[in-house]
This record gives structure tokens, C-alpha cells and sequence, in this order.
């Protein structure tokens, strides 16, 4: 909430947007702040003075790292994760950071299922087939009573879960701790892990990146899956180790991988991924709906009336959970 004995009826919002990025409609916001809008460190340190502030709609930005937080007291990003966040400055000091939560969970959710949906159906074999002016009939698998192993029932996990299971597919659900939900039944712990990948036709990862689940996903995991089965990662990208991973698919042990996150992003023109026929590459947009700027404006400004009239923050993140975590780019906590 607002700080105490200070005039909050009209406070400075820096809000970081990627250079070369349209800028958000801030127009709403222009009512209840003065806003400024900056993409370089030079232009973040200037606007800095008198700002406690910030709208972050950059994910991937080093500005904070760069430069630091300043007098921020409240950052707001528009993502759900918060990794470039993970500074010690920030982790360790009594800034208050709230995320974008509502906005992009069902968006991420159904690209699982179209992903699913195109390696089931064998969609993009069916578009070679066409662009080749051949006609090959072939039969399919069925996506009804496919078994999904969701690994990381937070918001985004968790709408996952709740829509293949309206599909018909049978998903087991893995977290951190082993627990009843109310909402998703039974939730197995990481201690059950590799008991369960080898039951499993697809594996759904959708963690943050922590200390616990850097590189979760690495050779040994994936000897442990199905031959044949398929890997889809939402998640961060540093989750997977992604020369383990290039080798099962290479040997054929897996049968096709999708993926939104990888370790570096932009993903490097060179790198091997790009060139698997089984791999599916995502630029990291499995949650941008037409649409979702404003969005992420209106979930901000909704906790900007909070701030001002001294009400708890909706959404807010508790960074020290995350702190060992590096940067790189993941939503939610599982």
C-alpha cells in the first residue's frame, strides 16, 4: 500500500517498455498519474527522481539490473513471472511486487491444448502434405484418454489442467508438495516425479525457475519418460537442459518436443532447435491474445486505486521464494 504522509493523489509511474515494442495504452492511467515511459537506462535513471512507482512491460528488460530500483516502493509487471526481478537489491529490500495474474493463464492453457492437439493429429505433416500437392491418407492417435503429466500447478498450471481435462485427456498434476486442492484433486510432490514420467504420453511443464527446478528436466528425466512421448514447456526455459533434451529427440527416445521458453531468448538463428522437424519453436507467445496490453494496463490501474487509497495490492509476489533463482524468463509458483 501507499506509504504513509505522502501525497499519493497524483504519483510518477515509470513504466519500461521494450525498445522497438508499441507502447501500452497508458492513456487510462493518465487520469491517476503522471506517466513516463522509458526503454534505456538512460532514460530510466532520469526518470527515476520522485518516482516510487513502476509499471514494468518489459519481461525480458536489464534496466533494473543495470541500474537499479531506485526509490521504487511498488512494481507492477505485466507478466505473471517476475525473474528479471530476481535481483539481490530487490529480493532483499521492502519493495512490493505485484504481477499480472487473470491475464494470460487461459491464453497459455489453450495453446497447450492446440500444441497437443497438432502433434495428435498430425498437423503439420498434413500441411507439408498439402504444400506438396500430395494425397496420403493417415490415421491418427486420439486425444481422448491421453494421459498428461502437468508438472506445476500454480495459475497457469492449474487452468492447464482444468481444460485437457475437458478435452478427455487423463492429467496427473505434480507441485512442489504433495496435497489435496480443491479444484484439481489429488497433487503429487517433486519426490514422485520419476515415478510418474514413464506413465505419462505427454509431460506439460508449466514452473517458475527456482533453484529446485533449474534444469529438472535433463537426461536422466528424459530416459525416464515414454519412448514416444512429447514434451511441452511453458514454463522457463532454463527448466530444461536443452542439449538433453535435443538428444532424445535425436535418438528418437522422445517424440516431439513444443516449446514457448528456452534458456536464451531471442533464440539464437543457430541454434539446433530450430531445425528439428519435431520440435515445435514459440517466440515466447503462447499468453499474447489480441488484446492483452490493455488488459495488463487495466490490471494495473485496478491495483493503482488500491495504492492510492492505502488498500492491500492485489497479486502480490513474494520474491524471497524465488531469490536463488537467475534470470531468465517463467510463471508461476507451483
Amino acid at each position: 500500500m501507499a506509504p504513509e504522509g505522502r501525497d499519493v493523489s497524483r504519483p510518477k509511474v515509470i513504466a519500461i517498455v521494450q525498445e522497438g515494442r508499441p507502447v501500452p495504452p497508458v492513456e487510462r492511467l493518465e487520469a491517476e498519474a503522471d506517466v513516463v515511459v522509458v526503454r534505456t537506462a538512460d532514460e530510466f535513471r532520469a526518470a527515476q527522481p520522485g518516482a516510487e512507482i513502476l509499471f514494468l512491460n518489459d519481461f525480458r528488460t536489464k534496466l533494473l539490473r543495470d541500474v537499479g530500483p531506485g526509490e521504487l516502493r511498488w512494481i507492477h509487471t505485466s507478466s505473471i513471472g517476475v525473474d528479471t526481478l530476481l535481483t539481490e537489491e530487490i529480493v532483499n529490500s521492502d519493495i512490493v511486487v505485484s504481477n499480472s495474474r487473470g491475464v494470460c493463464e487461459r491464453p497459455i492453457a489453450e495453446w497447450v491444448l492446440g500444441v497437443l492437439l497438432m502433434f495428435t493429429k498430425d498437423l503439420r505433416r498434413t500441411i507439408e502434405l498439402q504444400r506438396a500437392r500430395t494425397w496420403q491418407h493417415r490415421e491418427t492417435e486420439p486425444l481422448l484418454g491421453r494421459k498428461v503429466l502437468v508438472v506445476g500447478p500454480g495459475p497457469v498450471g492449474r487452468e492447464t489442467v482444468l481444460l485437457l481435462r475437458a478435452a478427455g485427456m487423463d492429467v496427473t498434476v505434480v507441485g512442489r508438495s504433495a496435497r489435496d486442492d480443491a479444484q484439481l484433486g489429488p497433487i503429487s510432490g517433486f519426490d514422485d516425479l520419476d515415478a510418474l514420467l514413464g506413465e505419462a504420453d505427454d509431460v506439460v511443464l508449466t514452473v517458475p525457475l527456482t533453484e529446485e527446478t533449474r534444469g529438472l528436466f535433463n537426461a536422466a528425466r528424459f530416459d525416464r519418460m515414454r519412448p514416444g512421448a512429447r514434451l511441452v514447456n511453458v514454463g522457463r526455459g532454463a527448466v530444461v537442459v536443452e542439449q538433453d533434451l535435443l538428444e532424445a529427440i535425436d535418438t528418437g527416445h522422445l517424440g516431439a518436443a513444443a516449446l514457448d521458453v528456452f534458456e536464451n531468448e531471442p533464440l539464437p538463428a543457430g541454434n539446433p532447435l530450430w531445425s528439428r522437424n519435431n520440435i515445435l519453436v514459440s517466440p515466447h507467445a503462447s499468453g499474447d491474445l489480441i488484446g492483452w496490453r490493455g488488459r495488463v494496463v487495466e490490471c494495473f490501474a485496478r491495483n493503482l486505486q488500491r495504492w492510492k487509497t492505502g488498500e492491500p495490492l492485489n497479486d502480490v509476489v513474494d520474491l524471497k521464494k524465488l531469490g536463488g533463482a537467475a534470470p531468465s524468463l517463467v510463471p508461476e509458483m507451483p
